[in-house]
């Protein structure tokens, strides 16, 4: 009787444990990176605010160089200055005037709900005061608690 050998050809590919394996890493990779992926994204839009702020701040003194105080509204100013606008130019933020008087005022820069710069909790509103010719730069975050530090992290300067 003859007893033939069979060669074993070498295995190709993965086994299921090793799929398995590399699956568990890559979802830990994965939670470990994502929220401070979100973190920096939000950070970035934050921009969208800034620029926003700065281009009221511009309209509001193009405003006072013509009235006797600076605009209530963001209406009242969008009626006088061209380039006024209630809303960011990326649409994550919606504007707002407070407190005007003819010595100061604030501006609000919001997080809109629909906007993914909602979930920004930490700094939901960024503001911008005048008073008397000094600039205060603020952050309110969701639970409504002011930030007005020189270390806030809202803004980065």
């Amino acid at each position: 009787m003859c007893h033939t050998r069979y060669s074993r050809r070498p295995s190709v590919g993965f086994t299921l444990i090793e799929l398995m394996i590399v699956l568990a890493v890559v979802t830990i990779l994965a939670m470990v990176a994502l929220p401070s992926y979100q973190d920096s994204v939000r950070k970035g839009r934050r921009g969208d605010a800034t620029a926003a702020l700065t281009r009221m701040l511009q309209v509001q003194e193009r405003y006072r160089s013509g009235a006797p105080q600076y605009a209530p509204t963001v209406a009242a100013a969008a009626a006088s200055v061209p380039g006024a606008s209630g809303a960011s130019s990326e649409g994550h933020y919606t504007l707002t005037f407070a407190d005007a008087s003819s010595t100061g005022y604030t501006i609000n820069a919001t997080a809109n709900a629909t906007s993914p710069q909602f979930g920004d909790t930490k700094c939901r509103t960024l503001r911008i005061m005048m008073d008397k010719g000094t600039i205060h730069y603020k952050s309110v975050d969701a639970a409504g608690t002011v930030d007005d530090t020189n270390a806030n992290r809202c803004w980065v300067k």
